[in-house]
Parts: C-alpha cells; sequence; structure tokens
C-alpha cells in the first residue's frame, strides 16, 4: 500500500479473495479510527457485505490489545531472525513474511493447541521444506533442469 487512500480497493480484493478461496464472507471488521477507516463509502460497502464494522476510540491502544500484540510478536521474530542471520536490512519484507508463516504454523494457546494454517485450509503445513532463514541455498529443480 502506497497510500492510505487505497484501503478501500485493497479491502475489496481481499474481501473478495477471503468470499472465493474459503467460501465464507468477512464477518467483523475491526480497526482503530484513522480517517481512511471511519469514510461513509467503507462503512456502506461494510453493510451490504453484511459485515460488521467496530472502530474502536481514537487514542485507546488497549482497545486494540490483540493487534497490537501480535503486531509485536511478527516484529520481535523479524528483529531475532535478522540478528541471527546477519542479513542486510533489505530482506526486513522477506524476514516479516518469514516470520508470520513461521507463526502461522505453529501451534497456538488461542486456538487451544490448534495450528492457524491448518484451520485456515484444512490441511496440515509441509514441514519438510523449512530452511534456516537465511541459509544459502539452490533449489532442487534448478539442479534437475541443468544443462550437462
Amino acid at each position: 500500500m502506497r497510500s492510505r487512500s487505497e484501503v478501500l480497493a485493497i479491502y475489496q480484493r481481499f474481501a473478495a479473495m477471503v468470499r472465493t478461496q474459503y467460501s465464507t464472507p468477512i464477518r467483523v471488521f475491526r480497526a482503530d479510527s484513522a480517517g481512511e477507516y471511519i469514510s461513509q463509502h467503507l462503512r456502506d460497502i461494510l453493510a451490504e457485505q453484511g459485515t460488521l464494522a467496530q472502530f474502536s476510540c481514537p487514542g485507546a491502544h488497549a482497545q486494540n490489545g490483540v493487534a497490537e500484540r501480535k503486531h509485536r510478536h511478527i516484529l520481535e521474530t523479524t528483529r531475532a531472525m535478522m540478528i541471527a542471520s546477519s542479513l542486510p536490512p533489505h530482506f526486513w519484507a522477506e524476514a516479516v513474511a518469514t516470520s508470520t508463516y513461521l507463526i502461522n504454523i505453529q501451534p497456538s494457546a488461542a486456538l487451544q493447541g490448534g495450528i492457524p494454517l491448518e484451520r485456515l485450509s484444512g490441511s496440515c503445513p509441509d514441514y519438510s521444506t523449512l530452511r534456516l532463514f537465511g541459509c544459502v541455498c539452490m533449489s532442487f529443480s534448478l539442479l534437475v533442469n541443468a544443462p550437462n
């Protein structure tokens, strides 16, 4: 997202993907009361889709506790991976994506030991493809298709 004005279009694409991939609508849209979220156009779209809009009070970070803790967990995991791997800062986006993936394939106390990705997709995650973050590796398909 390059600017806050893109929120509406991004949300509409995300909601369509959720309906298509998981055959379910988004039930609740929770956000802080930032200006990009409280536009009448977004509220109309949420109401049209049957999505309940829940907005926290401005400046009340305690009302966003779960999201704030999850955000902190992702950033702490990312920092740990970046430090352990000694990678340069331009790998930050890959580290955030990897952190999020790793969190989503681990058992979660919030799901009584269930795995978030398994609950979402209905299939067990494949742990055989995991590698040390930042390791030098080559795709096996490159080796198989390499010219003689």
